[in-house]
């Protein structure tokens, strides 16, 4: 039975092997956040071509000077994170043509050439270059055979190959490696490699051996220090110190980016807080790059699918701060007029719906299928119309302080059972709020004594079912 199960997961592949062999690479195309949405990507298991999904970039500047991507591949239709197969490696020398140079490997060349594995199940992967050999080594995780969900065996996959864009075969998996995701592998200045995996709340890192990056130079032992680590560990260096990057178990609107530092590469780590807020995927996992003298943050987003399990790379500028500490990234667009609308204890707060951020999809806001959100009007007002489930709004607020506020929203309920709230930084500050009925005439609907701190950037407005108008939130002080 195994083998006819595991005959008929490499025909399914050969037929999308098939649809993809139709396209030529490298292929280049111009596009903006959220990035690779415009390449082709062949449907799961049919000869049918949709759109390409990916998500855990790993970005890299290698000796040629050009900016690589190495991430994940989320096929659909999805069925959870099962169907993450087939890696393709970008790259770009302008932060806007981007090249697709195809794929690299898969769970079929896993099979094929190793012996090991099962279909799909190739979860967030790394890449690193040693100049003593002049090899590519791309560390992916991957199972060994199929068991319950959590309860799989992962190991840490490798592939060698002469050249970044392709070419890699298997050369085995790093024995020793604890059964955990997200590998990722740093090189310091002295040309030491280390090794560093995890997930579900578990972190270890440790040397490779300087001889052979595909064996472990003694045991990866647990990183200390890190604060409500969840997963996507990522490794780098700024001015001597060392950063270990990570998402946490943040929830609302998903996980956050978390950083931690240290004057060791294996640590002990200090946390330092938050460098990304949650962008309303569920998972968030990233890579920090310095490409031609500036530092960029790579991440992914649900945008535009809507679906957490068909995920899409953004990159955004990074900062640091005098200290080395890291700014947050500032992936919220910018406000309608010169300054964020301002919060304060002694003047209730009028923000129109159609005031939402400029920047775009990403920045701004998200509505399926069109360009922008559609624009209404009652009287003299205007209102946003038909905002359905996982679409989104974007209002940059600053609070002077701390303080309780009412918060009321102007709104109509266009079917049965829509739900929304309100989040400020990517986490909700009104819980899901329900439109009672169905109607064509704007309700208003107050929450009372809600929290909003002074660090708050911006207000996300984000429907979780159904579809409604809304023409205005109004917030005032509680005294």
């Amino acid at each position: 039975m195994k083998k006819l199960i595991l005959s008929i997961a490499c025909t399914a592949m050969a037929m999308s092997a098939t649809a993809e062999s139709e396209f030529k690479y490298p292929m280049t195309r111009e596009m903006h956040n959220p990035l690779f949405v415009e390449f082709p990507s062949p449907m799961y298991g049919t000869d049918s071509i949709g759109r390409m999904y990916t998500a855990d970039a790993s970005g890299h500047v290698w000796k040629d000077g050009r900016l690589y991507v190495y991430a994940s591949h989320d096929l659909e239709p999805p069925q959870g994170c099962d169907r993450m197969d087939r890696y393709h490696v970008f790259s770009t020398d302008d932060l806007v043509n981007w090249t697709d140079h195809g794929e690299i490997l898969s769970s079929y060349d896993v099979m094929h050439q190793s012996g090991w594995g099962i279909e799909g199940w190739m979860w967030a992967p790394d890449c690193a270059y040693n100049p003593k050999n002049g090899k590519y080594y791309f560390y992916f995780p991957h199972v060994k055979e199929a068991l319950p969900w959590g309860g799989h065996e992962w190991r840490v996959g490798i592939a060698v190959s002469d050249r970044p864009d392709g070419d890699f075969h298997m050369a085995g998996y790093v024995e020793g490696a604890p059964s955990l995701i997200d590998p990722t592998v740093f090189v310091d200045d002295d040309g030491q490699a280390y090794i560093y995996n995890g997930g579900g709340g578990q972190c270890a890192g440790g040397k490779l051996r300087s001889d052979d990056w595909t064996r472990l130079d003694g045991e990866m032992q647990p990183m200390h220090g890190l604060v409500d680590f969840h997963e996507g560990t990522w490794v780098h260096k700024y001015n001597g110190k060392y950063y270990l990057s990570h998402s946490d178990n943040h929830g609302t609107d998903g996980n956050q980016l978390r950083y931690a530092m240290s004057d060791s590469p294996l640590g002990p780590w200090k946390d330092m807080g938050v460098y990304l807020y949650p962008t309303g995927c569920w998972t968030s996992h990233g890579s920090i790059v310095e490409y031609k003298g500036k530092w960029y943050a790579l991440y992914h987003v649900n945008n535009p699918s809507g679906r957490d399990e068909l995920r899409s790379v953004c990159i955004d500028p990074l900062e640091y701060n005098a200290d080395g500490t890291i700014r947050v990234v500032r992936n919220w667009g910018t406000p309608r007029g010169e300054a964020p609308m301002m919060l304060s204890a002694d003047k209730t707060l009028k923000i129109n719906a159609t005031d939402f951020n400029n920047g775009g999809e990403h920045y701004a806001y998200h509505k399926f299928n069109i360009e922008a959100p559609e624009v209404g009007k009652s009287g003299n007002e205007e209102y946003i119309k038909n905002v359905g489930r996982k679409e989104w709004m974007r209002y940059s607020v600053n609070a002077k302080e701390t303080g309780k506020y009412d918060i009321t929203f102007i709104v109509a309920a266009k079917v049965p059972d829509t739900k929304f709230h309100l989040s400020a930084n990517g986490t909700s500050i009104t819980g899901e709020i329900t439109i009672d009925g169905v109607s064509e005439k704007f309700t208003n609907i107050t929450v009372n004594g809600v929290t909003i701190n002074a660090d708050v950037e911006y207000l996300d407005l984000r429907c979780d079912n159904g579809r409604f108008d809304i023409k205005s939130i109004i917030i005032t002080p509680v005294h």
